[in-house]
């Protein structure tokens, strides 16, 4: 989730924190939900106490909700996975993780860390309360007993089985686990969480509209956010699944045109370059050196094209991961994107027999779903 506008607070851990302008609105119905805690556990207390306590209340609970991202933060970067900052929004906090785990035993312990944070929260919150209770501190104890409350219900919220809650993120590692397809298990939790979603929204309308609770309106907006994370994630999970399906044998360019290692650039562009469907190994006396690619020429001066060979702006052959036809075109793409090459070579027997690109794996793609076909 990318969040611009943000207000950066500093790091903690070499992990950047900021803010959003929407969290101000959350902050205010926090406040407000805290104040209304307060007469239910110490009725005794004064407006003045009351207020304080709900303000402070809820700056202490966005902290904790810090801490519930970092769970997630520290336990994603002690498996190798990158991550970004720690933003408070308008629904809470969300920690940016720059890629999705390999495995899905990494994703269960990464959506698992947050939740533990807010239970172990609320464990020392209710050790306090119980401490000022019998101490007498009065407004002390209502607070703890608040943001004991508050944190159990993050933990418990942030469990429902609905994205981009952790819940939802457990479902599909489980469901990986199952189905041995991270795609499959996606598809299958953005069903689930829309029905989560539709749930929220339909419990809010009766909240708001029969119960007359002014409350349940947020219960329909969480609900419409769910059920738009839910609808994106599906519609992503369903072209990945579409991807897994996929080999390389049938997206990569089998029309070879060798590019002597000397060609000039000029001739090259002018020639060879442009033909539908090719691809352009480079070859040196009958030996595969690299791989060409019209982009690879975008840094040479048009007036040094007839003096550049292609060999000083080729691919080269060891630079480049090599792939069979059985691999799947999602691991294609991502070893696409890992190497920052415009093109792999795929090999069948020690021979090249063709070289698969983001473009030959899309187009496939879409010819596939145009036709009505399961790529």
């Amino acid at each position: 989730m990318r969040l611009r506008f943000v207000w950066k607070l500093g790091r903690i851990a070499g992990i950047e924190i900021g803010i959003h302008p929407s969290w101000i609105i959350i902050y205010a119905l926090v406040v407000v939900s805290a104040i209304s805690f307060t007469p239910l556990v110490a009725p005794e207390l004064g407006h003045r106490s009351t207020i304080a306590l709900g303000l402070i209340g809820a700056l202490v609970l966005f902290a904790s909700v810090v801490a519930h991202e970092f769970g997630h933060a520290l336990v994603a970067r002690r498996l190798g996975i990158p991550i970004g900052g720690i933003t408070l929004f308008l629904f809470g906090g969300v920690a940016t993780i720059r890629s999705e785990p390999g495995t899905p035993a990494d994703e269960l312990k990464v959506a698992l860390a947050g939740p533990a944070v807010s239970v172990a929260l609320t464990v020392i919150f209710v050790a306090l309360w119980y401490a000022c209770a019998l101490a007498g501190w009065l407004w002390p104890a209502t607070l703890c007993a608040y943001l004991a409350f508050a944190n159990a219900a993050l933990a418990a919220f942030n469990l429902l089985p609905a994205f981009p809650s952790d819940g939802g993120r457990v479902l599909r590692a489980l469901l990986w686990r199952w189905q041995g397809s991270q795609a499959k298990a996606t598809v299958w939790a953005s069903w689930v969480s829309l029905g989560v979603a539709s749930l929220l929204v339909g419990g809010g309308v009766y909240i708001t509209l029969v119960m007359r609770v002014a409350r349940g309106a947020w219960w329909i907006v969480i609900g419409i956010f769910l059920a738009q994370a839910a609808l994106g994630l599906g519609r992503q999970a369903r072209i990945d699944l579409a991807l897994e399906r996929m080999h390389v044998a049938d997206c990569m360019l089998r029309k070879l045109i060798p590019v002597p290692a000397n060609t000039p650039v000029a001739s090259f562009i002018g020639e060879l370059a442009g033909t539908p469907g090719a691809g352009y190994p480079v070859v040196d006396q009958g030996a595969l050196v690299g791989l060409a690619d019209v982009r690879h020429t975008s840094g040479v001066p048009v007036a040094l094209w007839s003096h550049t060979p292609m060999s000083s702006v080729m691919c080269p052959i060891a630079k480049a991961p090599a792939l069979d036809g059985t691999v799947t075109a999602r691991d294609a793409l991502t070893q696409l994107h890992e190497s920052g090459l415009e093109g792999l070579p795929v090999y069948e027997g020690g021979e090249l027999v063709g070289i698969v690109t983001r473009e030959s794996i899309f187009r496939r793609l879409h010819d596939g779903r145009a036709l009505g076909r399961p790529a």
